[in-house]
């Protein structure tokens, strides 16, 4: 139970896995004594974890100095291409909205973090570009950050001949278990009979056992207000009923909520007994939501926003969430989500990433996955999209296995690189963006 978990972090020093509360100095500021119950957490052991590097540079004897980086475009889509001095070449896609507005920071305040240095220091060179970047810090900056991660680790696989995955980390999961978390428009304008509907056929098609729904608007202004009166509770009951006790579910609130009203929704979600509550309050309320969390017991899911790894050392350390769920783009890569998988297995909690739909993204998530430490039960999917910026579709192979759902599992990819190869044609489309 998740209210035997938090006693256990509340009263254990943090060896093995538990995170220590010790009590603030019971000093006296004049004639004010100071409240002795307030506890601050112990994060020496996280911070322990967060000095270890991630990139395997044992794989690599030689030096791997990046010798171009380049930003290709074509009207709102992006590429990163990266070559070393060797002619080793990895490719990834960008963002497949947020980097149409912020590409600007490949070159401007990015590109030479990277240029001329040699790809082994991954994690410095991932560390300079974020947390040296303090004046531009943000998901726009990570997004730019997380692309030429993706083509960093795309050239360093073939390189190796390895998937990119396992230059961070060691295979955890060969079948990646899905959830189905689109339909997210749908779910919130549709009569629940209808968008319902729109996920059986995709639970079908997939063979899924576990779907994400969404609560309230959707705004992220805790206004407490639904698209319909009372159409959240009406969804909650109705997929209960449509997909029976063997379907595992889970609801997102988006921000939707005041403290009132998300403990409130979250009591008749426990009443039909869904796997995990995400994000019911604003995605940076952690004091809101820490109150969400000790009210109830369903398992509470965040992180998705975050870009700000002293932040997730924050919510792992507190037992904000007992699923983090940081965003493969938005939050920088898969070293920095490395990270805070590492944290989240030594408190005893768990992961499941996050990526957005459309352009490479289950082609991250699956590489991701495959090597993450303490991951959860399921992970995100929302189908074998790959529509670009532009719409486009991009044209792609896997460089071994088909792409399909098998019983609700995903194989991990096996292939070098990204485990993909992308259409020469489709990438001539785009033309260097210049400095």
């Amino acid at each position: 139970m998740k209210s035997g978990r938090r006693r256990f972090v509340k009263s254990a020093a943090m060896v093995g896995g538990a995170v220590a509360a010790i009590p603030l100095s019971s000093c006296v500021e004049g004639n004010k004594p100071r409240d002795t119950s307030k506890i601050h957490t112990d994060y020496s052991n996280l911070d322990e974890v967060l000095k270890k590097p991630v990139l395997k540079r044992s794989l690599f004897p030689d030096p791997v100095i990046i010798e171009t980086l380049e930003l290709l475009k074509d009207r709102k889509n992006t590429i990163c291409r990266v070559r070393s001095k060797d002619g080793a070449v990895g490719i990834a896609i960008g963002h497949p909205f947020i980097a149409k507005s912020s590409f600007p920071m490949f070159n401007i305040n990015l590109k030479h973090h990277f240029l001329g240095k040699d790809a082994r220091d991954l994690d410095m060179l991932i560390f300079n570009a974020t947390e040296r970047n303090v004046k531009n810090q943000g998901i726009p900056l990570n997004v730019q950050v997380a692309v030429i991660e993706f083509a960093i680790l795309d050239m360093l696989g073939n390189i190796a001949d390895k998937p990119a995955g396992q230059l961070i980390g060691e295979v955890h999961n060969e079948k990646i278990p899905i959830y189905l978390g689109h339909h997210f428009t749908n779910l919130r304008k549709l009569e629940p009979e209808e968008s319902l509907e729109l996920m059986h056929q995709d639970a079908q098609e997939t063979n899924a056992k576990a779907i994400k729904l969404r609560a309230g608007r959707g705004d992220n202004l805790a206004s407490d207000i639904d698209n319909a009166p009372g159409r959240t509770e009406k969804l909650i009951r109705m997929a209960r009923e449509k997909f029976g006790d063997e379907m595992t579910l889970m609801m997102d609130g988006n921000g939707s909520y005041s403290v009132k009203e998300a403990i409130r929704i979250g009591k008749i979600l426990e009443e039909y007994d869904y796997y995990f509550y995400e994000e019911p309050v604003p995605w940076d309320w952690y004091e809101e939501q820490k109150q969400v969390e000790e009210a109830l017991d369903i398992r509470m899911a965040g992180g998705e926003e975050e870009f700000r790894i002293h932040a997730f050392r924050y919510l792992v350390g507190n037992e904000v969430f007992q699923i983090q769920q940081p965003d493969l783009f938005y939050f920088g890569g898969m070293v920095r989500t490395m990270k805070v998988a590492r944290m989240a297995e030594l408190a005893g909690l768990k992961i499941t990433p996050h990526i957005s739909r459309g352009g490479l993204g289950f082609v991250y998530l699956l590489q991701m996955v495959s090597v993450c430490p303490a991951t959860a039960r399921f992970h995100e999917f929302k189908m074998f999209e790959t529509k670009d910026a532009n719409g486009t579709t991009v044209p792609i192979e896997s460089k071994t296995e088909p792409f399909n759902s098998t019983n609700g599992e995903i194989d991990m990819l096996t292939g070098s690189g990204l485990g993909i190869t992308i259409d020469p044609q489709y990438i001539n489309t785009h033309k260097v963006v210049k400095d």
